[in-house]
C-alpha cells in the first residue's frame, strides 16, 4: 500500500538547511494499522504529511498503491488524496459554526458525488460513528468525542482506503481516547490500512506494529 525508499524532507530555517526526514525507508502492507512513534520534533508529521500528499519529498521515491506519487502536481495530488486519503487530526480541523453532516459533507464538495447523495452518505458515514442524532449539530456545541467522531465520518464518507491520523486521541480525556481507538480498530478490521501518529503507548500498543522515528530516521 504504502512504500517510502530513501526519502529526505528539508526546511531552510534561520538560513541553514534543517533535515525532517533523512533517508527514510518504510512499507506498510494493505489492511495494516501501524502507529508511528517519536519525541516532539522527530519527523513524525512530516512524514504523515508526506504519506498524505500534503508535502512532497526533497528526495527519494514514494509509491502509493503502486503508483509513483512523489512529484505530483499540486491539482493531481488533490484529486488522489480527495479519493484515496481519509485525514483525522488532533484539533479536529472541522468548520466550527457549521453542523456535523455539512463538514462530513465537506469532501464531496471537491469530487463528482451527486448533490442529492451528499446527504445521505454522509448520514451513513455519521451512523456508523454513532452520532447520526447529531447530523444537525453545530459542530461547536459539541463534546470532543463527538467532535472527533464526525471527523473520523469525515474520513470514511469517500470510502478511502488509507487513514492517516495525526494524534487523534491527543485532546481527549482517556475513556473517550479509549473509545475512539476502538473504532480505529473497527476500522482496521474492516480492511482498512491505518497509519496512526501518537505519544501514547497505550494506543500504539493497540497497532499491528510500532515504528520509532528519531531526529528524522526511522530507529
Amino acid at each position: 500500500m504504502i512504500r517510502l525508499e530513501n526519502v529526505s524532507k528539508k526546511y531552510a530555517v534561520g538560513g541553514k538547511d534543517f533535515y525532517a526526514l533523512r533517508g527514510v525507508d518504510l512499507c506498510v502492507g494493505e489492511g495494516e494499522m501501524v502507529a508511528v512513534c517519536g519525541r516532539s520534533g522527530s519527523g513524525k508529521s512530516t512524514l504523515l504529511h508526506i504519506i498524505g500528499l500534503l508535502e512532497n519529498s526533497d528526495g527519494g521515491s514514494y509509491y502509493l498503491a503502486g503508483k509513483e506519487v512523489s512529484h505530483l502536481s499540486a491539482a493531481s495530488a488533490a484529486k488522489l488524496r480527495n479519493g484515496s486519503i481519509g485525514f483525522v487530526m488532533q484539533d479536529f480541523s472541522l468548520i466550527n459554526h457549521r453542523t456535523a453532516i455539512y463538514n462530513v459533507k465537506a469532501p464531496m464538495l471537491f469530487n463528482k458525488t451527486p448533490f442529492f447523495e451528499m446527504n445521505k452518505k454522509a448520514l451513513e458515514a455519521l451512523k456508523k460513528l454513532g452520532i447520526e442524532d447529531q447530523a444537525y449539530k453545530k459542530v461547536e456545541n459539541m463534546s470532543g468525542g463527538q467532535r472527533q467522531r464526525v471527523a473520523l465520518a469525515r474520513a470514511l464518507v469517500n470510502d478511502a482506503p488509507l487513514i492517516l491520523a495525526d494524534e487523534p486521541t491527543g485532546n481527549l480525556d482517556s475513556a473517550t481516547a479509549s473509545d475512539i481507538m476502538r473504532l480505529f480498530c473497527k476500522l482496521h478490521e474492516s480492511g482498512k490500512t491505518i497509519v496512526i501518529v501518537t505519544h501514547d503507548s497505550a494506543i500504539a500498543a493497540n497497532c499491528d506494529r510500532v515504528i520509532t522515528i528519531s531526529d528524522g530516521k526511522i530507529i
